[in-house]
Formats: C-alpha cells, sequence, structure tokens
C-alpha cells in the first residue's frame, strides 16, 4: 500500500542501457580503429615515441572493453550462458573450418580434390 505522502519507485527500462552501451562500443572501436589506420598511413619516424594516435587507440580500447564489461554486466545469468555457448560454438566453427582448409589443401597436393 503506497501512501499518499510516498512517492512509488521509479521503473527502469532495461533494454535502453544495453543500446547504449553497444553504441559507446562501436564508437571506441572505431575511434581506436581509425587512429590505427592514420598511424600506419604515416610516414616512419626515426626518433618518435608514442605519439597522441598510440594515446587514442590506447583510450579508444580502454573505453571498448569498458563497455563490454557493462554490458556483460547488464546481462542476465541465461544472456551470459546462451552468449558463452555461442562463443564456444564460433570457436568449434572456426577451428573446423582451418581443419577443413589444411584437409583440403593436403588432398590438393595429391591431386583428390
Amino acid at each position: 500500500m503506497i501512501r499518499k505522502t510516498e512517492t512509488p519507485e521509479r521503473q527502469r527500462a532495461p533494454g535502453l542501457r544495453g543500446q547504449i552501451v553497444t553504441i559507446v562500443a562501436l564508437v571506441a572501436l572505431a575511434v581506436a580503429a581509425a587512429a590505427w589506420f592514420w598511424t600506419t598511413r604515416q610516414p616512419p619516424q626515426v626518433a618518435a615515441g608514442p605519439g597522441l594516435p598510440h594515446g587514442i587507440i590506447v583510450v579508444g580500447c580502454g573505453a571498448f572493453i569498458a563497455a563490454l564489461i557493462v554490458q556483460i554486466y547488464t546481462m542476465t545469468l541465461a544472456e551470459v550462458l546462451e552468449t558463452a555457448w555461442d562463443l564456444l560454438v564460433g570457436l568449434f566453427a572456426l577451428i573446423g573450418a582451418i581443419l577443413k582448409g589444411i584437409w583440403n589443401a593436403i588432398l590438393g597436393l595429391f591431386g583428390w580434390d
């Protein structure tokens, strides 16, 4: 029972935080990738140490990792387990694709492909 002097608890929108975190993670990753691309396109400098692009890469990667941690923190246990299962299945699929490529290369050497 809520009295007239008390205010009811505020309801949170569950999906909004996850979408904001995803946008922050993608922007941080894009900034880090752009800084890396810019760094690789510059001519090499002999006595140069780490500069601004390197700092941008580090900050962007740090923001990306922080956004991923927040995304995982907002997930339920079922979502975490489902994501872990998807990662495991994806890892096995990647290993299978690598082994299939190696096997096809071996068969190609013998002319059995």
